[in-house]
């Protein structure tokens, strides 16, 4: 079967708060390279993808949505429908487009029919500039260039009624370098890597948080002293019990005491939703961070199940916890060391060491859009793509009964 391959990566705003993802695609899952021969025929079937076979929504729940186009598609104006949702949807022009007076035409057609246009890798002296008044969104690749150079190149977008975006951007320092420049977007793989922030006071709510998380990764605590510890945590409480009683489960009657959420949802359930309950009350980007969060941790448990690896609720963990540095912004030994883990949970999760290592490591891969190195690796299936969208439907759901509206 021909399964098509594709990730997200999150856009946020300078205050790390989610205003769009961008779609990384490749055309065949069982190419090995990650070269795409046809772009047009790649962006026509990564658009069908997304706005067809997934829906809008599923892709991302109410952020824009990035996708890069093939010179092509802006030659043809007439091929694209009308938006249903105006401004949901933001077409990447690339470098190598021919620019002329029936291109600005073009983009302006495309324009009026719902969708929003954006240069992608802009750079100074850049080709397109004639482009700047007929877009919305200028893209500026940050990796590549010296940092006088990208403050010249924002500097030069100043006079054009655009918004900007600084992208791949590697690390926390980068990015707030890049702040200080005033762009409008951030994009890059530091959303998922550590920040380097001072040590915080621990207040006394922090400190009843600190135990509870340890009572949550201890198989022998018991439903009583998980309780007592929530009861001290009004809000906490109030959260799950709202939970519990969402959509999600769908029960028959209403839960009303939290002795019957805890048992009724099980360990690995309540131990997964009070820490991200938790990180939403004390983490500065942990609404950029979850989505990813979520998806990463079913990812590991539905293809450990598909690999027969067992148990499977300590692949979920393992992909819950790889991502607990850079939720609450502290080194991940630190926080590890006050959990009762496993070796093997530590060795994977500290040194990227053991078999479940390599089931984190294949799901990071698909997660950087990191074809080539995902097809070599000893856990991909070709049911990998049914697999993550699988979980990135359960995260959507998830997400949507956690976070209140």
């Amino acid at each position: 079967m021909d399964h098509f391959c594709i990730a997200r990566q999150a856009i946020c705003d300078e205050t790390l708060q989610l205003v769009g993802y961008e779609l990384l695609y490749r055309a065949n899952s069982e190419d090995i390279s990650a070269i795409i021969s046809n772009p047009h025929e790649a962006t026509a079937r990564v658009t069908s993808l997304a706005l067809l076979d997934f829906g809008l929504d599923h892709v991302a729940s109410k952020q824009p949505i990035y996708i890069n186009m093939s010179s092509e598609w802006f030659k043809h104006p007439e091929l694209l429908p009308s938006a249903k949702i105006r401004q949901r949807i933001v077409l990447q022009v690339p470098t190598d487009i021919v620019v002329d007076e029936t291109l600005c035409s073009n983009l302006q057609r495309i324009r009026a029919k719902g969708f929003l246009i954006a240069l992608d890798d802009y750079k100074l002296n850049d080709p397109r500039t004639s482009l700047l008044t007929v877009v919305d969104i200028v893209i500026v690749e940050t990796l590549n260039q010296s940092l006088s150079t990208i403050r010249k190149v924002k500097t030069s977008l100043l006079q054009y009624p655009v918004k900007t975006l600084a992208e791949k951007i590697e690390n926390w320092t980068n990015f707030e370098q890049l702040k200080q420049m005033g762009f409008d977007y951030y994009q890059g793989f530091f959303l998922a890597r550590p920040e380097n922030l001072a040590p915080q006071a621990s207040g006394a709510n922090q400190l009843i948080l600190a135990k509870l998380m340890t009572l949550l990764f201890d198989e022998s605590s018991s439903v009583e002293q998980i309780e007592h510890y929530i009861s001290q945590e009004p809000a906490l409480y109030y959260r799950l019990m709202k939970y519990v009683n969402s959509a999600m489960y769908n029960l028959p009657n209403s839960i009303d005491s939290m002795h019957q959420a805890v048992v009724y949802m099980g360990m690995e359930t309540l131990r997964t939703v009070i820490c991200i309950l938790m990180w939403a009350r004390n983490s500065n980007n942990v609404y950029t961070v979850l989505p990813l969060l979520l998806t990463r941790a079913k990812a590991c448990e539905l293809l450990a199940r598909h690999h027969g690896m067992k148990p499977v609720d300590r692949s979920f963990t393992l992909g819950f916890l790889s991502l607990l540095d850079v939720a609450l912004g502290q080194p991940l030994p630190k926080l590890l060391s006050n959990l009762p883990l496993s070796p093997d949970m530590s060795e994977a999760l500290l040194h990227s060491k053991g078999s479940l290592a390599e089931l984190l490591n294949c799901v990071r891969h698909w997660e950087r859009a990191e074809w080539e190195a995902l097809e070599a690796h000893p856990l991909y299936c070709a049911e990998l793509p049914i697999l993550m969208s699988k979980a990135l439907d359960w995260a959507n759901q998830t997400e949507d009964n956690m976070t209140e509206h």
